[in-house]
């Protein structure tokens, strides 16, 4: 059973590096294992991922002792499946907007007894190629799986209570720019309002003893940090 370094960053209370990317490219992902990155993240939702790249990264974070997880394109029984199949350890899930949905994400993400998640032979189980027994094997990966949710409606927010009921939800994100949308300020996350909402369902959360993504995780995303880092080189270059 591949540990989980989110899982341990969760136990330990400690905090977890991760590196997130759009597009597959095993190069860096071996860059981001030699620098000493905890979890490769992979955006299958606004990503170029199929299945198979997905897998193919996979395979690399283990090479390097990096947990691999996902944004997974959407909340899909068949998905979430599929997702842990290939080898993936933790999913981010998005638009989650009330509690009935967190409840499906989270039975189709565990075995039995603490979900439905279909039991079958895949790179995810090592094809079957270990000393544990399916039962040892389905137990060990209930324990190591993480699941989070990301807020990203009105409706998220305001039924958060109900939503923070659902065993099986590891952590709480956002999405703010979408949640901006929701709440009738499209391309301002900054707005008092978007800030307030966010506020409100992070002491909730706190309150209820459960984790935000950001208790456990620190990270970059590539797509989003190198653009700047480009700029800044190319602004320094010149003016010296």
């Amino acid at each position: 059973m591949r540990p989980s370094n989110v899982r341990s960053a969760i136990n330990n209370k400690t905090i977890s590096h991760n590196l997130t990317l759009t597009f597959p490219e095993p190069t860096i992902a071996e860059w981001a294992g030699y620098a000493g990155f905890d979890v490769l993240h992979l955006d299958m939702e606004h990503g170029v991922f199929d299945w198979e790249s997905t897998e193919m990264m996979c395979r690399v974070a283990d090479m390097h002792g990096m947990t691999c997880t996902a944004r997974i394109p959407n909340t899909e029984k068949d998905t979430i499946l599929r997702a842990f199949d290939r080898g993936l350890m933790g999913i981010l899930c998005p638009h989650v907007d009330n509690a009935e949905q967190a409840q499906r994400i989270a039975n189709a993400a565990r075995f039995g007894p603490d979900g439905d998640r279909s039991f079958g032979t895949s790179r995810g189980r090592d094809y079957g190629m270990h000393h544990m027994t399916a039962a040892e094997y389905m137990a060990s990966f209930n324990r190591e799986v993480t699941v989070a949710i990301q807020i990203e409606t009105k409706n998220a927010v305001d039924t958060i209570e109900d939503i923070l009921d659902v065993e099986g939800i590891d952590m709480i994100a956002f999405g703010p720019q979408d949640l901006a949308q929701s709440l009738g300020h499209p391309g301002y996350p900054e707005h008092a309002e978007v800030v307030e909402a966010m506020d409100s369902v992070v002491a909730a959360v706190h309150a209820r003893g459960r984790l935000m993504s950001s208790d456990v995780e620190r990270g970059i995303n590539l797509v989003q940090w190198l653009p700047d880092q480009f700029k800044s080189w190319i602004v320094d270059s010149r003016s010296s």
